[in-house]
Parts: structure tokens; C-alpha cells; sequence
């Protein structure tokens, strides 16, 4: 099986329409499932098979190799 298209922190739409973030990715036998949260008040995580996800903005976008996370 190939890796998965979008990783961690990548920014998505579902083809609902609603636009969330890559919080986890799991590989099943028919493919990826991505748990995305979405951009609402309440943050509610979803499950989305790979076919139903579009890509918005990469997460590592300055394409370094590098995802770096600041904890103040």
C-alpha cells in the first residue's frame, strides 16, 4: 500500500464542504482514514476515508522536512 497523502497538521476540506486539520492518520485495508477536526466552535474529530478529503495547505509548507511546534 502507498503512504498515506496527507500527514499530520495538513490543512483539508471534506467534500462536504467543511474544512479541518489532520489530527491522526490509520491505515485500514481499503485504505486511509484520517481523523480531521474540523474548524467549527465545537472542534468536533471526524473519520474520513483518503477518496473524500481534498488538500487545502501543507502543513510543512516552506518544504524543509522539518514540523516544528513551540511550547511556551
Amino acid at each position: 500500500m502507498a503512504a498515506p497523502r496527507f500527514i499530520h497538521d495538513d490543512v483539508v476540506q471534506v467534500k462536504t464542504g467543511a474544512i479541518g486539520t489532520v489530527k491522526e492518520v490509520h491505515q485500514r485495508v481499503s485504505g486511509y482514514i484520517y481523523g480531521v477536526q474540523l474548524r467549527t466552535g465545537a472542534g468536533e474529530q471526524i473519520d474520513v476515508p483518503e477518496a473524500e478529503l481534498e488538500l487545502v495547505k501543507i502543513a510543512n509548507s516552506d518544504e524543509t522536512g522539518f514540523h516544528l511546534s513551540y511550547i511556551t
